[in-house]
């Protein structure tokens, strides 16, 4: 059963500071990832359970291939995949061959509904700004930042949390219902399966994701309402971000991270931007004392 839960005021992104920051900072982007590029191989790549009979599954292999290949292409590679089959016995009478079959079938319905899948693109945000894990993994160990983003008038059209307790396999009962009967519900439940569910060791993220139907960069669906910098993070990178906005954006607010003495939990405070403004841009001391030096040698 899916879970409901009410989406976030705001959502977070953990970065490390680099070219592509700058630009989901300054451009309004934001980055929708191939899920092959993740951190688990186990994200986004679901296995494909048999639960059916073999005609049932020999009709959806048939019917995904020929919308991919044509019906033409799709029958001669049915009818080598049951020549294949046959190199150790009939799998019309022999129950192990015919399981054996089965999975090679199913092993041809995972590929197409990966095909059709590996355009998608994935956007991950984070419920929380003081997640330890999430700034060590995803934010240069707190020498990066995290932005917050105001979710109150998005414009996402897929949004909903990542599902910690959802199994990885599809059903091909599941797949039947889609492919073969047009089912929405079907679909929906494939495709929460294959985008959103994830082992429960990842709980820590609480990741909410939008999914794209393409990878790349895209306009972001919402605004930035913070910016928050980690406990290492330089001062170049804070006065960076803040005269980036001095003159665009005033509602953005910024903070600076500090941890709470008796515990490991980490708190915010405001940065004090008036301060990091007035900074200007420092020459090099060396500079200085080289027109000093050349000075007091005319006077020698």
């Amino acid at each position: 059963m899916p879970i409901t839960r009410k989406l976030p005021r705001k959502l977070y992104k953990y970065r490390s500071f680099g070219i592509n920051s700058l630009r989901l900072l300054s451009k309004g982007e934001i980055y929708y990832a191939n899920p092959r590029s993740f951190n688990d191989p186990l994200d986004c790549d679901p296995t494909v359970q048999t639960d059916t009979d073999r005609a049932s599954i020999e009709n959806l292999c048939f019917r995904m291939l020929a919308a991919a290949h044509g019906n033409e292409a799709a029958r001669k590679m049915m009818g080598s995949k049951r020549n294949n089959s046959r190199q150790y016995g009939d799998y019309r009478t022999d129950p192990k061959v015919e399981e054996d079959y089965k999975r090679g079938l199913c092993s041809e319905i995972k590929r197409l509904v990966d095909a059709e899948m590996e355009s998608r693109g994935v956007l991950s945000l984070a419920e929380r700004w003081d997640s330890p894990l999430m700034w060590s993994h995803y934010a240069d160990e707190h020498r990066g930042l995290c932005i917050e983003y105001d979710m109150n008038d998005h414009q996402c059209a897929h949004i909903k949390p990542v599902d910690y307790r959802r199994t990885r396999s599809i059903k091909i009962a599941e797949l039947m219902q889609w492919k073969l009967h047009q089912s929405a519900e079907a679909k929906q439940s494939v495709l929460d399966t294959y985008f959103f569910a994830k082992s429960s060791q990842w709980e820590y993220e609480k990741e909410w994701r939008d999914i794209h139907l393409s990878n790349g960069v895209k306009p972001a669906p919402f605004g930035i309402s913070g910016v928050y910098f980690g406990l290492r993070c330089d001062d170049v990178i804070r006065t960076s971000i803040v005269k980036l906005f001095a003159n665009f954006d005033s509602s953005i607010a910024f903070y600076d991270l500090y941890a709470l003495e008796d515990s490991f939990r980490l708190n915010r405070r405001s940065a004090n931007t008036d301060e990091i403004e007035a900074c200007g841009v420092e020459t090099s001391p060396l500079l200085g004392f080289k027109d000093l030096s050349l000075d007091e040698s005319k006077d020698t």
